[in-house]
């Protein structure tokens, strides 16, 4: 590689940007023999690179919402009660025994995931988000508004009609007919949430994806648009926010009013299960010594390694609370 600024041999990367997704119509990646030319050249940089750094923080918050929610719905599963699996082509049919009140909070009527049932864990997150747009959007919105203060510009609630689906994930009684179901794959609808950073830059952020065979939780909006999105439905202002996920500090009193406030009772579980990943999240950067606003500016392999332990310490941590709720 040859030095952006001076041409010769160069080996550094700008660590600042340096792991953001590269999306076509990027400048290269700007290399430099040495610091002198790096900060020769970082009036020029600095436009592509603060870019870059929102984009790698947008990627970085959409996975962790996404990682964190499947864990949120396996731990709290109550939405089917499955007796049987089935995949074939495209399809993936769950077959329903009963169905119970989905909107219960109670963990007594939480049930064991029956991850004996599916063979990938493509197909076991499928399920975990079958029909569970309206809450991951809602989670979304937390995450978002929370990491990405200063950094969203707009954020847009998006209901749309879906196209292209790798993969259909549907719910049938037991007793209904193979026959029947493949006759019975209409469009469907989805939601999303559009995000436009104040670069300018519009991505769609869809943790749900996955009951569609798409697992990517944050996208570029145009390309979003022309490979999943058949007619747009409504495009209106987002779930407010509940202020669960405001991550700017972690004192003691934090950590506290957090700890009592995931003891108290919230209208949706989800808010429950926020506020005590809140509580582990607040812990873990005392822990650090370090807030989740300045990883987006460490190295690629570094802010990686950090991110799959945090997710990792909240799983561990998480599912004790949640079980004696």
């Amino acid at each position: 590689m040859e030095c952006t600024a001076c041409k010769k041999p160069a080996t550094l990367v700008c660590g600042d940007c340096n792991g953001s997704s590269i999306l076509e119509g990027d400048p290269p990646i700007a290399y430099y023999c040495n610091s002198v030319c790096q900060e020769t050249h970082w009036t020029h940089h600095e436009p592509t690179c603060r870019r870059l750094q929102d984009r790698k923080a947008l990627y970085m918050v959409g996975e962790m919402a996404q990682r964190l929610f499947y864990i949120h719905r396996d731990i709290t599963w109550k939405s089917l009660d499955i007796g049987k699996v089935e995949k074939v082509g495209n399809n993936l049919i769950i077959r329903e025994r009963t169905t119970d009140d989905a909107t219960t909070t109670s963990p007594k009527k939480y049930r064991i995931f029956p991850s004996h049932l599916v063979s990938t864990k493509e197909d076991k997150d499928a399920i975990l988000v079958f029909k569970a747009c309206v809450e991951g959007v809602r989670w979304t919105m937390e995450f978002v508004d929370g990491m990405l203060e200063g950094i969203v510009r707009t954020s847009t609630h998006f209901v749309y009609k879906a196209k292209n689906d790798s993969l259909r994930t549907r719910c049938y009684p037991l007793s209904t007919s193979f026959l029947e179901i493949i006759n019975n794959m209409d469009y469907i609808s989805h939601e999303i949430i559009k995000v436009t950073l104040r670069s300018g830059e519009v991505f769609a952020v869809d943790i749900t994806g996955a009951q569609y065979g798409y697992h990517e939780p944050v996208t570029p909006w145009t390309k979003y648009e022309q490979e999943r999105i058949f007619c747009a439905i409504s495009a209106v202002d987002p779930y407010p926010s509940s202020k669960l996920l405001q991550i700017d500090d972690y004192n003691l009193q934090e950590l506290n009013y957090f700890y009592k406030l995931a003891e108290g009772p919230k209208p949706h579980i989800f808010m429950t299960a926020l506020a005590i990943m809140k509580w582990h999240i607040l812990g873990w950067q005392k822990h650090e010594n370090m807030s989740l606003k300045k990883w987006w500016a460490l190295p690629e392999e570094t802010l990686r390694m950090k991110l799959n332990d945090l997710i990792h310490f909240i799983e561990w941590s998480f599912r004790s609370p949640i079980e004696i709720l």
